[in-house]
């Protein structure tokens, strides 16, 4: 036996108009092919599907039970049809994402993992670089997208905000300080501070001086580094405190304590870019991603 989806097709249409002519017009076709295909599919399944006479046309017991099966296959080829069409019209390839591993405790796992459940054509291959080498590498075309801390960008680059919060005093946990509900810059006059260096983030370590000097303070400046979770890792081995953004709380290394600053205003601010004269589906994507899930994590 050798069902086709024609004959499928032409049986239902016709158990649901119970009319030769009424199905054959809704076919498209004329009545002696509709008849043949019934006969045909008749001799194939060895019963009769219609009992029919010069006035009525009805289906049998046998003609009800495939009628469900007849649809039943023909909205699954439906269903496989609408699959194989978009899976032939999504994008795919490769997607470059450069990232900073501070990047890991804000949106980025989570709008990687949206791309992935929506567009599992698109292949993702992380890069980890510095700020201001993303800038470059964006710029170059050597990464389609970056997600970066707050600096001045070059023009052709866009930008999409992905965090904005404040600065904790992150102390080791030993330190006297520890187990108060809030810390002030004036305390921290005197304490050795653990930055970035000058030459990899200017636009942050200006502004960590800044806070300081507004309050008339020097810090004392004895380590400087070029990721945020060594600041981190150096105040946890008691080489230092730090004023780190709050999302590094998250971080889950030990050892350490993050605490409010009473007197500092100053918000640091996350950003994704990406050169606004490439044309990259999948990367307009992934920004569709990033921007669901900070709206989700803004939502109570």
């Amino acid at each position: 036996m050798a069902l086709t989806f024609r004959q499928l097709r032409y049986f239902l249409v016709l158990s649901d108009e119970l009319h030769f002519g009424q199905a054959a017009k809704r076919l498209h076709i004329s009545q002696p092919p509709l008849s043949a295909s019934l006969r045909q599919l008749e001799e194939d399944l060895g019963t009769r599907l219609l009992d029919r006479n010069s006035k009525h046309v009805t289906l049998t017991p046998a003609g009800e039970i495939f009628q469900r099966q007849a649809r039943r296959l023909l909205e699954q080829l439906e269903d496989s049809r609408q699959q194989v069409k978009r899976a032939a019209s999504s994008p795919s390839g490769l997607l470059k994402v450069g990232f900073t591993p501070a990047m890991i405790f804000r949106c980025l796992p989570r709008a990687l993992d949206l791309l992935q459940e929506q567009q599992p054509g698109i292949d993702i291959k992380l890069i980890e670089k510095n700020s201001a080498n993303q800038v470059e590498a964006v710029s170059e075309g050597q990464i389609d997208i970056g997600f970066i801390h707050s600096m001045p960008l070059p023009e052709g680059l866009d930008s999409l905000m992905i965090a904005d919060e404040p600065f904790l005093c992150c102390l080791p946990a030993h330190h006297h300080m520890a187990r108060r509900t809030r810390v002030s810059l004036n305390d921290l006059r005197n304490e050795p501070m653990v930055m970035f260096g000058r030459d990899l983030a200017p636009h942050y370590y200006d502004r960590i001086l800044s806070l300081f000097r507004v309050a008339s303070i020097e810090p004392r400046i004895y380590h400087e580094v070029s990721h945020w979770l060594t600041i981190v890792a150096l105040v946890a081995r008691g080489m230092g405190t730090a004023l780190v953004p709050r999302s590094l709380a998250q971080a889950g290394i030990s050892n350490v304590v993050f605490i409010p600053l009473d007197d500092a205003r100053t918000q640091h601010q996350s950003h994704c870019i990406w050169s606004r004269d490439i044309d990259n589906p999948g990367r307009d994507l992934l920004i569709d991603c990033v921007r669901t899930s900070v709206k989700d994590s803004e939502d109570p």
